[in-house]
């Protein structure tokens, strides 16, 4: 086996020189190509480096510089580079002169890439503070290769002791990301124990996900009273875990101590099930109450009432009010059926809310603005949430304030996800967690209840229904039919609607009145409305 290969430090000569070198010329070290050798050589420096007494590599050093802005292909090199030191210890780690070298010779385009200066930032002292640290003691917080060889070091010390993986590019990823979760810690003697940075490491990357600064120096400190009453260094490492974990628990239990409202501990937040009356919501409706795979009851279910549902979706709906154990609320912002009649929408604006197929005066086609979604469910739904929530008009719902929404939509409607618009509000989609599909819950509906059909819910005028559906509506429910003709001749006769509309509107995407559609050409009805990208109507 070969010898190990010495690692050397700058000279005091070398080390003073790129001291009066950033001062004058702080550009080089915004450079990744800059090369240190050269500059020591140019200022007349002879022997620029000296061997570091036990400490040497198992290969011999050296690193390419990092494709530009690819920080993680420069952790991968810097991580390697540290992985080969020997004998690298706390004392040796604090030698200013030795890193120094580091960071010019090896570790340059890596520090650049990994933590650049800010534009608010003086050269000359980011240079002295990241590069050039003539103080042991802060070493670990602000040089750049000290600081990347501490992390290093505290994942791989994991490793070796047989302990959990430890991820050092994740690490790294998470410290320089938000600077104060290794900087503020590290004002901490006991911090610096590789095995309880480690535990603390973990914690922050597991246990405690969107804790912010706040919630850091809260973590932190109280971290430092227990190491204050008991020898928190000669803990093993389960008890340093399970203190981290407790202090992390605690502090998140704080609303100010969290970045997003969804990671706040010890606050449960009010579960509602949108509830559309179709197949999937109801379905889901029933899972719920019955507990089936676990699943939790829900506060109570809501249901935004258009006014112009099919006969049997309201059947349906006071059917499923005997069934279920909690509440059904129905909430309304109006009849969206006289709504459209009258030229209206619910906030008495003259506009056309629904999603109408046109014929423009210059023969093209086009399709209107879909506001019915937002204005006849997600508004009403809102403005009952913010009441059970003792929200006035207006007012940001705090911290401790949060809502989960339960979304009936399946597996194969994956694509109708979409997050909440509201803080307060986190959006859920239990079928698909637990991968149902439509047919799926057909299944399940028909083996509990086969004496029951579903209802396919969606106004009666919805232009999102597929030809199956205006055929079911055509010959089982023939008033229904009857209706959303009224209304899409009304809106090529009656002149304020042509106004509105600003050319011919059709509620069919052939663009030919509804009585004269063919529906023999049928489209599957889940694929049409994809398009309700809320995924509110349908379900």
């Amino acid at each position: 086996m070969s010898e190990n290969l010495a690692v050397f430090r700058l000279t005091d000569d070398a080390f003073r020189t790129l001291i009066n070198e950033s001062r004058n010329r702080p550009e080089l070290w915004n450079d990744p190509d800059t090369d240190f050798a050269v500059v020591l050589a140019d200022s007349g420096v002879d022997k620029p480096l000296e061997k570091v007494e036990g400490v040497t590599a198992l290969q011999p050093i050296h690193m390419e510089p990092p494709a530009t802005g690819i920080a993680r292909e420069a952790d991968r090199q810097a991580l390697d580079f540290h992985r080969n030191l020997q004998g690298m210890t706390q004392a040796k780690a604090s030698d200013p002169q030795l890193w120094a070298w580091l960071n010019h010779f090896m570790l340059h385009a890596y520090g650049i890439a990994r933590w650049p200066r800010r534009q608010s930032q003086d050269s000359t002292g980011h240079i002295r503070l990241h590069w050039l640290n003539e103080n042991p003691g802060n070493l670990y917080e602000s040089s750049i290769a000290g600081r990347t060889w501490w992390l290093a070091e505290t994942c791989f010390k994991v490793e070796r002791a047989g302990g959990r993986a430890c991820d050092a590019s994740q690490v790294l990823e998470l410290f320089s990301g938000m600077a104060e979760r290794y900087h503020y810690a590290m004002r901490f003697a006991f911090m610096r124990n590789p095995l309880i940075a480690a535990e603390y490491a973990g914690v922050l990357l597991n246990e405690a996900q969107g804790i912010n600064s706040k919630g850091i120096r809260e973590l932190v400190q109280n971290i430092n009273h227990e190491a204050g009453v008991r020898l928190i260094d000669v803990l093993g490492r389960d008890q340093i875990r399970q203190l981290f974990i407790m202090h992390a628990e605690q502090a998140m239990t704080e609303p100010h101590n969290v970045t997003d409202r969804r990671y706040l501990r010890g606050v449960r937040p009010l579960r509602v099930l949108s509830l559309g009356a179709g197949t999937q919501s109801t379905v889901l409706a029933l899972m719920a109450d019955q507990g089936y795979e676990g699943m939790p009851r829900p506060d109570f279910a809501i249901f935004a009432d258009t006014r112009w549902e099919p006969p049997e979706v309201y059947g349906h709906l006071e059917w499923l009010k005997s069934q279920l154990s909690y509440e059904i609320v129905t909430v309304s912002a109006g009849d969206i059926k006289q709504d459209v009649l009258q030229g209206r929408n619910p906030r008495g604006g003259g506009f056309l809310d629904i999603p109408t197929y046109l014929t423009l005066p210059n023969g093209t086609a086009s399709i209107a603005k879909r506001q019915c979604t937002s204005d006849y469910k997600l508004d009403p739904i809102y403005r009952e949430l913010r009441k059970r929530l003792g929200l006035e008009p207006g007012r940001r719902a705090p911290k401790d304030k949060q809502v989960e929404v339960w979304l009936g939509i399946s597996k194969d409607e994956e694509i109708r996800q979409k997050p909440s618009r509201h803080e307060w509000i986190t959006n859920r989609w239990p079928l698909v967690e637990k991968g149902y599909s439509r047919a799926q819950l057909h299944q399940w509906f028909k083996e509990r209840y086969p004496e029951r059909e579903l209802p396919r819910s969606a106004c009666i005028g919805c232009p999102y229904r597929s030809n199956s559906e205006w055929k079911y509506l055509k010959e089982r429910v023939p008033e229904a039919f009857a209706e959303a003709v009224a209304v899409d001749h009304a809106l090529r006769s009656d002149p304020r609607l042509l106004s509105l509309s600003k050319g011919q509107a059709y509620l069919h995407r052939s663009r030919i009145p509804l009585e004269d559609v063919d529906f023999s050409n049928t489209m599957d009805y889940a694929n049409q409305m994809m398009e309700e990208c809320e995924g509110l109507c349908g379900i």
